[in-house]
């Protein structure tokens, strides 16, 4: 169920049609091609595919209909505004609804048989946490600076929380002005920033590099998920061992990734984006849960423990909004490009 907007076209696809389509396109070509990867194993399928047009009222129709009501899974809506509504509309009993690509709190929607893929932040913040904990040595700091943007405040607050928690401790700031009193130099200073405004993120990426020097400090630099996004200064991303978490990454020399990407392309003439990945890795773990398990496969969540392209699947269950993948990584910048920490 994704959001191609056909009632749009005029005449043969523009441009623009195309590219207001490209990410439920290319979602549904890896999809696609995950369904014959699971095919050329003897497993069979019925696929129905539904434009939910990008409109909360359409969502809201279809979710009634019979190709709904029959699914013994239904991947989407995509977009947060439609997930609730699809799911108030349904009222599914049995069969799950997919969130493959939002990365929204699970807990706005209140779906008790929704499955969000893509982890939260909140999540990203805890994965930070237990690394910062389990990597930590003798004379570290944790500074964490606080811009109060709302990308500070979402990434921010709960990695703030779960270091109150587990009784570590941390320093907070709010200016770049009050580094320099907070760092030490008998260990590493572990400095997180939750902004991804590109210039203040690039004068204190200037700032902590001047302090290095003056002070002789050891800084180890922990930025916001979507730094891979982002186009900061890269010579100081790594002077400054720059790290971040992450739940999507995809390691071009793993044999099924390659096998993957030739397949794309000998179909599609076209290299595959981040999200025909996920749609890839989306219809084929639960083409294989129904497979394996039948009508039965939503007791089989928590047990399975899914590898893919370019994430791993390992849900956990909360009774009020469903199943969650609470998979986070950490990745490091080597100059180029974020890759794994080992």
């Amino acid at each position: 169920m994704l959001p191609f907007e056909l009632q749009r076209l005029q005449g043969a696809p523009t441009r623009s049609d195309v590219k207001r389509a490209e990410v439920p396109l290319d979602f549904l070509q890896g999809f696609e091609l995950a369904m014959e990867s699971l095919a050329q194993k003897g497993h069979k399928f019925r696929l129905t595919v539904l434009d939910s047009r990008d409109n909360v009222a359409h969502t809201s129709m279809i979710a009634r209909s019979g190709d709904v009501q029959s699914a013994d899974i239904i991947i989407g809506p995509i977009f947060p505004k439609e997930i609730a509504a699809f799911a108030q509309a349904a009222k599914l009993s049995e069969s799950l609804q997919v969130s493959p690509l939002a990365a929204s709190k699970p807990s706005q929607f209140n779906v008790p048989n929704l499955v969000s893929l893509v982890a939260p932040i909140d999540l990203h913040s805890e994965g930070l946490a237990e690394y910062l904990e389990s990597e930590s040595r003798t004379g570290d700091h944790i500074i964490l600076l606080n811009l109060q943007d709302e990308d500070s405040h979402g990434f921010l607050v709960p990695l703030r929380k779960r270091l109150q928690e587990n009784k570590i401790s941390f320093s907070e700031i709010h200016d770049v002005d009050g580094l320099g009193e907070k760092l030490v130099t008998g260990g590493r200073n572990r400095v997180v920033i939750g902004s991804n405004q590109k210039f203040q993120v690039n004068g204190i990426l200037n700032r902590l590099i001047q302090l290095e020097a003056e002070m002789g400090a050891e800084i180890e630099l922990f930025g916001h998920p979507n730094w891979s996004k982002e186009n900061f200064d890269s010579a100081n991303l790594q002077l400054l061992n720059t790290k971040i978490t992450t739940s999507y990454y995809v390691n071009s020399n793993q044999s099924n990734v390659r096998e993957f990407e030739s397949k794309y392309r000998a179909k599609h003439k076209l290299e595959p984006s981040e999200y025909a990945y996920k749609g890839f890795d989306t219809g084929y773990f639960f083409g294989y849960m129904l497979s394996k398990y039948g009508n039965d496969y939503p007791e089989a969540l928590l047990s399975e423990n899914y590898k893919g392209l370019q994430t791993q699947y390992k849900f956990s269950k909360f009774p009020q909004w469903g199943y969650v993948n609470t998979y986070i990584r950490i990745l490091k910048f080597d100059g180029y490009k974020y890759v794994p920490v080992d």
